[in-house]
């Protein structure tokens, strides 16, 4: 349901386009242009002498001299100098590039050839087929393309040449009543000397339709002071030059206006003065409206120019609609706008199905949009906005829509019907944000419905750019849950100038269930009845280079989040509750913290203090390089509580580090570094020290640590190519070796021990620290009062890594006594791939591997002098196939080693495939084989699975198989899985509507199916 009301949403302002659109063609009527009408599959030519280049809004804009010649198909333009606006249509849109030109030169220097067939502007009997003269302004449209043939353009000149401004001014819209340029044989030529740029803008013509002939009538009405003129067998209305719309073509059987009686007198070659009295405009008989990708189909028209007022009746539209790709297509019985702000459509119906009777559409009796219309404010100044692109006030617009009667269309038969819509067109919904269904042996069978809340509060001024739902679910195994969320991104807070942004997000139910974690956790008694948890961010920036950011997070209990939100509890931030305010200024930042628990399950420190920050702060003239964090509060660690249900409670032991305690903790770090180039070899030296003071370790005594570190970093970059090296087979065209070579010696010493702190700025999260205090018991066999090894023990491998030799480092605890010499090298070989011209560098080969020599081996890596070694290779043997590896290894007794060798085959709509194993061997043993595909196996078909199976005792580990139909109007999807963890097998069905699809059904190769008739009719 939500993606079928979603379609309203975006449809709305299309629906009513017919009448914007013509209003603003008809008031274009009143100057003259000439433009020429090139077959849009040719692509456009250019090319010059010389060229300078610069951005004007969405318009890349060249000035050009020296032989300035453009073309396309049989059209060819040439002259001495000229501006050309480019506007490249993004690929695959169905919208055709545009190419401006302003030519200019002495007399009679411009030329345009429109080759055999003349100008197919010319409304005479006999076409001409050569322009001559000083200037000329045009208009190209192609989908085939832009070929730019220039030199190198020169960089964006401070002063923009004259040419640019005459240009400009012959491309103004308001030049009204002026003289066209003049289509004429050569031979009729006789510019005289000195003859001014003629101003040039926009054009209006009435030519017999399908070139056929006309009956045509024009008369004045005594009684009115009118001038009626008619038109029999065929019109086809033309408009070019609007920058709005482009070129507009109206073709209807009959016509009728209604004009000043000085304003038009002859339709087929004169033009009109829309400011010389009334004019109303009715068309009648296949009416077809074409302007870019929007085509409109209509039985009668009509719209009176002065009042802004009109009715299109039996109207059929295939229009383009904001952030979709491909056409919606548009029924009603009636479109009327009402005056310039009113806006109402009849029965009307829109779907994206090409089909005569469509498989589904969304269908309303009646919508009703306004236009609100006030100042823009510019949110840095506080001052009126002004549109910078004719320096007129800007102007907000806000389209409040209601829709009435509202049904939804399965197979021409309604399924689901709701009274009222009533919306801000600007960020709409409409009641519906979501509805799944859904089936598990966790939670039972499942209705989950998101609401819009200020749809449900009749909220039609609600705050922009923000969004607020309900969410009213069903599990049948738990229970009746209610949530909401709120979320928004906004500027100006409170009056306060900066941008903000953030969200609430609350959600709970009476648990009527038990949880299923997995494994030996399948069978849990909730702690308390009552779940649920609330969880807000706000992130604001304010003046003078202030930030502050603020959050809050409350939980029911220890297991709610792994239960009801997993993605959440495996992957985010830990969910606290505290604010930070900071200053940025320039390499340096201070700010103020403060952080409280409210979750007593989970250990967290709570707190106030201020931190200063100090980065590459250049000392004796850029000859030392300064780095330091300063930090000073009152840290308080609260340690997680013990479970009251027993499957939680046999196998929970707070962690070494987790100690109840608190008072001051202060401490300041400093690093000078030395920079020295040695050719091309790059050489710091450095001095790290710190000096630090936390009122309660581990014994709940005072406790203050010196730390010192002095080193020296090196960095060697070498390379060599050879462009002889080429290979069909690996697809090599040249090939380049780059490695750098890096290096790093340090010496630490620490006055205290590390095992004496408990870690205040933990260096896990939340989920991480649960899954640690039962590895003492499955990992490990062993048994209360017992500690992990210490070769496992999350602080010493932080140590090892060197986390102290980070100034920023987030853990001010994780420091001690340690040498150690750091290797690495990293080496790309690359080469070029692609057309001849159009070649990019590629990495062929990437293999970066890195170690760590510890020389007092017995005191920093158990025993062991190499550690730490890991490797990343990737070898792109094409650009559809991968293989990668990579690895991990401690060589102690038992230290981790891990190994990831796979490949990755990718066919972009066709599919994809890999084929993994990896291979773990230390306190945890275990060989898994992850494979997964998906595979189009058809026009129709797609199919997707997945494996993974451990070799070793875990065994099966989960499967997934399913097959999506790809219909003419929806995407529809069987499938089945199983998690061997939970011991839960399911079997899903799904329909997504291919309209607004939510990318989770139809992506083959990394590339998503487009909606239904993007393509056209399938």
């Amino acid at each position: 349901m939500s993606q079928s009301c979603a379609l309203l949403r975006r449809a709305i302002p299309a629906l009513l386009a017919p009448l914007v659109l013509i209003a603003l063609a008809v008031q274009a009527w009143g100057a003259g242009i000439e433009l020429p009408q090139e077959d849009v599959n040719h692509p456009v030519s250019i090319r010059a002498g010389e060229a300078a280049h610069w951005k004007q809004g969405s318009y890349d804009v060249y000035v050009l001299r020296g032989d300035v010649e453009i073309r396309q198909g049989e059209t060819v333009a040439r002259a001495p100098e000229g501006v050309l606006w480019l506007d490249r249509a993004e690929p695959y849109t169905g919208r055709s590039s545009k190419v401006i030109a302003y030519l200019e030169g002495p007399r009679n220097s411009v030329r345009v050839d429109f080759g055999r067939g003349g100008d197919p502007h010319a409304l005479t009997g006999s076409k001409s087929q050569t322009l001559v003269d000083r200037t000329w302004l045009g208009w190209f449209y192609t989908q085939s393309g832009i070929e730019l043939s220039v030199p190198v353009p020169a960089e964006d000149p401070n002063v923009k040449p004259a040419i640019f401004e005459r240009g400009l001014e012959a491309r103004d819209p308001a030049r009204f009543g002026v003289q066209p340029a003049q289509l004429i044989r050569q031979e009729e030529l006789a510019a005289p000397v000195g003859q001014a740029v003629a101003p040039q803008g926009r054009r209006v013509r009435f030519v017999p339709r399908s070139g056929g002939r006309w009956n045509l009538n024009s008369a004045a009405d005594p009684n009115t002071n009118e001038r009626i003129t008619t038109g029999t067998s065929g019109v086809q209305i033309l408009i070019d030059g609007l920058d709005q719309l482009g070129s507009v073509s109206i073709e209807t059987d009959r016509f009728v206006v209604w004009s000043a009686n000085t304003g038009l007198t002859n339709p087929a070659g004169q033009q009109m003065d829309l400011n010389d009295g009334p004019l109303e405009l009715y068309l009648e008989g296949n009416i077809v409206f074409r302007q870019g990708d929007r085509v409109i189909y209509a039985d009668r028209l009509f719209y009176n120019v002065r009042q802004e007022s009109g009715i299109v009746l039996e109207a059929e539209m295939l229009t383009p609609v904001p952030q979709f790709q491909g056409l919606l297509r548009i029924k009603a019985d009636v479109l009327q706008q009402v005056n310039r702000q009113q806006f109402q459509a009849y029965n009307a119906a829109l779907t994206s199905s090409r089909l005569g009777v469509p498989r589904y559409w969304l269908q309303s009796q009646n919508v009703n949009v306004i236009d609100m219309q006030s100042q823009a404010i510019d949110p840095v100044t506080g001052l009126p906005a002004v549109n910078p692109a004719n320096g007129q006030p800007a102007v907000e617009h806000r389209m409040l829509a209601t829709a009435r009667d509202n049904y939804i269309y399965l197979f021409e038969t309604p399924v689901f019907y709701w009274p009222t819509i009533s919306t801000d067109l600007t960020s709409p919904t409409y009641y519906f944000e979501n509805i799944r269904v859904k089936s598990d042996q966790v939670f039972g069978q499942q209705l989950l419905i998101d609401w819009d809340l200020y749809q449900l509060l009749g909220i039609q001024n609600a705050p922009e750019n923000s969004k607020w739902s309900l969410s009213t679910d069903y599990l049948s195994q738990r229970g009746f849950a209610l949530g909401t969320n709120y979320r928004y991104d906004n500027e100006n807070l409170f009056g306060v100038p900066g941008a903000y942004r953030g969200f609430f997000d609350a959600w709970g139910l009476k648990d009527d269930g038990t949880d299923n974690l997995g494994r030996d956790r399948r069978v849990i008694e909730p702690e308390t009845t009552w779940r649920g948890r609330a969880l807000a961010n706000h992130r604001q920036f304010l003046p003078n280079d202030f930030q502050l950011t603020a959050e809050f997070g409350v939980i029911s209990d220890r297991n709610f989040l792994e239960q009801y939100y997993e993605l959440e509890w495996d992957t985010l931030k830990d969910q606290d509750t505290g604010f930070e305010l900071k200053q940025y200024l320039d390499n340096a930042s201070w700010s103020i913290a403060a952080d409280v628990r409210l979750n007593a399950f989970f250990t967290q420190t709570q707190g106030a203090r201020l931190d200063h920050f100090t980065m590459g702060q250049s000392l004796l003239f850029d000859r030392l390089t300064w780095y330091e964090h300063s930090s000073v509060g009152y840290a308080d660690m609260q340690v997680a509580s013990t479970p009251t249900n027993p499957v939680d409670l046999a196998k929970f032991q707070l962690l070494p580090w987790e100690v109840q305690g608190g008072g001051l903790k202060a401490f300041s770090r400093q690093e000078i570094d030395l920079p020295v180039e040695l050719g091309a070899l790059k050489v710091v030296p450095y001095l790290l020290g710190e000096a630090a003071y936390w009122g309660s370790d581990i014994n709940q005594q005072e406790l203050s640590r010196v730390y010192g570190q002095g080193g020296v970093r090196a960095s060697l970059p070498m390379w060599t190519a050879d462009p002889n090296v080429q290979s069909e087979l690996f697809n090599l065209n040249g090939l380049a070796h780059k490695v750098t070579f890096e290096a790093e010696y340090f010496f630490a010493q620490a006055s205290q021990n590390l095992d004496q702190l408990p870690l205040y700025d933990a260096i896990d999260d939340d989920s991480t620290e649960a899954f640690r205090r039962r590895m003492l018991f499955n990992t490990f066999g062993l048994t209360f009062g017992d500690q992990i090894p210490k070769q496992f023990d999350a602080r010493y491998f932080a140590l090892r890594q060197a986390l102290q030799s980070n100034v920023a480092s987030p853990s001010a605890e994780i420091a001690d006594d340690l040498t150690e010499v750091r290797l690495g090298i990293k080496q790309r070989w690359q080469t070029k791939r692609g057309l001849p011209g159009q070649e990019r560098i590629v990495d062929w080969i990437v293999l970066d591997v890195d170690a760590v020599l510890f020389p007092q081996a017995d005191r920093d890596n158990f025993g062991e002098n190499l550690g730490l070694v890991d490797y990343d290779f990737q070898w792109h043997v094409g650009d559809r196939l991968t293989f990668l590896s990579d690895g991990f290894f401690d060589i102690f007794d038992q230290g981790l080693r891990q190994v990831t060798v796979g490949a990755l085959l990718s066919r972009p709509e066709a599919g994809n495939l890999y084929i993994g194993l990896r291979s773990t061997e230390g306190p945890i043993s275990s060989n898994v084989l992850a494979a997964s595909t998906s595979y189009r196996m058809s026009e129709k078909w797609i199919a997707t699975a997945g494996t993974s199976i451990d070799f070793s005792q875990a065994g099966n580990l989960g499967q997934n198989l399913a097959f999506t139909r790809v219909g003419e109007s929806f995407l529809i999807k069987v499938g089945m899985s199983f998690d061997a963890s939970r011991d839960n097998f399911s079997v899903n069905f799904g329909l997504e509507p291919r309209f607004l699809p939510s990318s989770r059904l139809g992506r083959v190769g990394g590339v998503q199916i487009p909606p239904a008739g993007a393509l056209g009719l399938e």
